[in-house]
């Protein structure tokens, strides 16, 4: 029966709270543990490439992060970097060296691109090697650009095609590699921790290229299920942690991930059942699940909820004839009521009105002093328009990827906003989520619908997007991450002292000072913040929901 508790959560909900609305807790209880069992949920989208080096995306992430694995990684609850393939690291503060010793019993997957099929030692030529994948000039380079341009010491010439090896990254023997940076970067592991940096095998990407999903973690992937629209991991026998007790990880056999089912059949697949999960819940649904499933709760059903730190925007190409004004940009910042956008989005709009800036505002330790977003004011849009010195605004291109439902939902909404308070005609493009990308980073349209979700609880992850030194100076070469093509040396500049700053308090008055300068220049709409929520089988353990949805289902089981 739903005590008062729960009663009290369904009238309130309060968005960035964590909340368990079951008695039943996600800690580990070994004597309650039932190992084996299958793990299957939907994916927001589809699954592009594994190749860890190119991967951008949440989804993809998600599975790929259960089959590859890098040096460090983090914990799942607490979202400290901890050794992964690495057993340990350390870091001189006088040579700013990190060195990292590996574990001598990791095994890549068994596959025909090694000898016999049998997957091989992991040694650090490996290391060596990803490094290498990661800084040439592939279609993304997230890794190269976001983490090791201007941190590690030679990775500029190797993808320059000025030397044949990265100076700073160097094997000391066997077991130990160095990485050695130009100064002190605080956040320089827990970037390392990301999908991009998993170790390779030079055998499987020499085999199949981009399509390599060879990795060294808990699952093994099969060959995708076109019959069933399914893709199936399989638990990796030669896994080689194990849990406190001596068990062999992973507990699952398998993980089956679904495409393209709707939010109240994966819903009913839960009640029944028949999936473990649904993730990425929309808060309309939470409500409705809390009304009608009601008797469900405690024994069959849990919910989680949480923040999730990801915002989403209009980004404004500043190429465009008429979107490199500045005024327009603001007009239509200001146009926008972002209250009736997000109770389109959520049913409500309490927490998730993006009307304070780029960053997440639930970012753990910062403040953002003197950062002001932009709030509905149609007085001050429409003088802006006024000033901005052009007298006629041609129709606007806004696109959107036919996979992000809720940006789906509220597109008519911005076009009749914008049209009534500015005059300026919305021509809404839906498309696919690959092609508005390529579109944005060539600078070919005028306004995307995005996101940014932040890697780990940093500021740096929503900033850095915006930074203008990896913008190149011809449209024919696509701009990543900074696909705005936003440059402001003093942003520029205010980020790389924030970057250098060791003590959090300092880095984070840095971060907010490049902020208040990004936002006055506006190269984006804020739309809103989001929130996370999650309908799980009551019998799932080890599942804990934390700010960035980082997953890592090796430690998952199904209590008895």
């Amino acid at each position: 029966m739903l005590n008062n508790r729960i009663k009290k959560v369904i009238s309130h909900l309060i968005p960035f709270l964590i909340i368990n609305v079951t008695i039943v807790s996600c800690s580990e209880n070994s004597a309650n543990k039932r190992i084996g069992g299958n793990f299957n949920f939907c994916s927001k989208n589809r699954i592009h490439h594994l190749h860890p080096s190119l991967i951008s995306d949440e989804s993809t992430s998600l599975v790929a992060s259960q089959i590859f694995e890098g040096l460090v990684k983090l914990n799942s609850k607490s979202l400290d970097v901890e050794p992964c393939l690495a057993k340990s690291y350390d870091f001189n503060p006088t040579t700013f060296v990190y060195s990292f010793k590996l574990r001598d019993n990791i095994y890549f997957h068994n596959n025909k691109c090694f000898k016999d099929g049998v997957g091989r030692k992991v040694t650090v030529d490996d290391v060596i090697y990803t490094f290498k994948n990661i800084c040439t000039k592939q279609i993304v380079n997230g890794g190269y650009h976001n983490t090791l341009k201007g941190v590690v010491k030679g990775v500029e010439d190797y993808f320059n095609g000025e030397s044949n090896d990265i100076s700073g990254i160097r094997a000391i023997n066997k077991s130990t590699i160095e990485i050695e940076l130009h100064r002190p970067n605080g956040l320089f592991l827990k970037r390392l921790a990301g999908i991009n940096f998993s170790i390779i095998a030079k055998e499987a990407v020499e085999k199949y290229g981009i399509e390599n999903n060879v990795g060294t973690g808990p699952f093994i992937p099969l060959k995708f299920d076109s019959y069933n629209d399914q893709q199936v991991l399989i638990r990796n026998n030669k896994y080689y942690l194990k849990d406190k007790n001596g068990t062999q990880l992973p507990y699952l056999d398998s993980i089956f991930i679904d495409f393209e089912i709707g939010i109240k059949n994966q819903i009913q697949n839960v009640i029944d059942k028949k999936s473990s999960t649904v993730l990425n819940l929309p808060f309309r649904a939470v409500k409705r699940v809390f009304r009608d499933h009601k008797d469900k709760f405690d024994n069959e059903i849990m919910m989680q909820s949480a923040p999730f730190l990801c915002t989403n925007y209009i980004e404004f190409n500043l190429n465009s004839d008429v979107l490199k004004n500045k005024n327009i940009r603001k007009a239509i910042s200001f146009a926008l009521n972002k209250q009736v956008i997000t109770d389109k989005v959520f049913g409500e709009t309490r927490g998730k009105i993006g009307d304070s800036g780029i960053t997440h505002p639930y970012i753990p330790n910062y403040r953002k002093n003197g950062v002001n977003g932009y709030s509905y004011n149609s007085d001050t849009a429409k003088k802006l328009i006024k000033t901005s010195g052009i007298d006629t605004i041609r129709p606007l291109q806004l696109d959107i990827s036919e996979e992000d439902y809720k940006s789906l939902g509220i597109a008519d909404e911005i076009r009749f906003q914008l049209e009534k308070e500015l005059g300026i005609i919305i021509e809404i493009n839906i498309v696919t989520e690959r092609y508005k990308i390529e579109k944005s980073r060539y600078a070919k349209g005028d306004m995307y619908i995005s996101k940014s979700i932040a890697n780990f609880s940093s500021p740096e992850g929503f900033l850095n997007i915006f930074y203008g030194k990896t913008v190149p100076k011809s449209l024919n070469i696509p701009s990543f991450p900074n696909t705005t093509r936003f440059i402001n040396k003093d942003f520029d500049r205010t980020l790389d002292r924030a970057r250098r700053s060791i003590d959090e308090e300092n880095a984070n008055k840095s971060y907010a000072a490049a902020e208040r300068l990004l936002m006055e220049e506006c190269p984006i709409a804020v739309l809103w913040y989001e929130e996370s929520n999650r309908l799980l089988n009551s019998d799932i353990r080890g599942f804990p929901l934390n700010q960035i949805q980082h997953i890592d289902l090796s430690q998952v089981y199904y209590s008895r």
